[in-house]
């Protein structure tokens, strides 16, 4: 699973400009005979990008499926320390 999350990696959210992985945006990523699932949770209930992102790891990861889960909520604690370094937060 670690190859899927650095293959993610190449996702940037194009509203904020960071990875979708050091954002906390991928939930969880779970692989069953050969078929791997993405759970993705968006930084707002009504994301614009959450189409585009679906389409970004089905493009990444060929035959995925991919959903964007409501809950947990997503917060800026799930932000890796890279991600909060290179928005400021630090």
């Amino acid at each position: 699973m670690n190859a899927h999350l650095e293959t993610l990696k190449q996702i940037i959210d194009p509203d904020v400009g960071v990875n979708i992985v050091d954002l906390g945006l991928v939930e969880s990523i779970t692989e069953q005979d050969g078929h791997v699932h993405v759970a993705l949770l968006m930084t707002t209930p009504a994301c614009p990008q959450s189409g585009f992102m679906k389409d970004e790891v089905r493009r990444l990861i060929p035959g995925a499926s991919v959903e964007v889960l409501d809950h947990p909520l997503w917060h800026p604690t799930r932000m890796s320390a890279d991600a909060k370094a290179q928005l400021g937060w630090s």
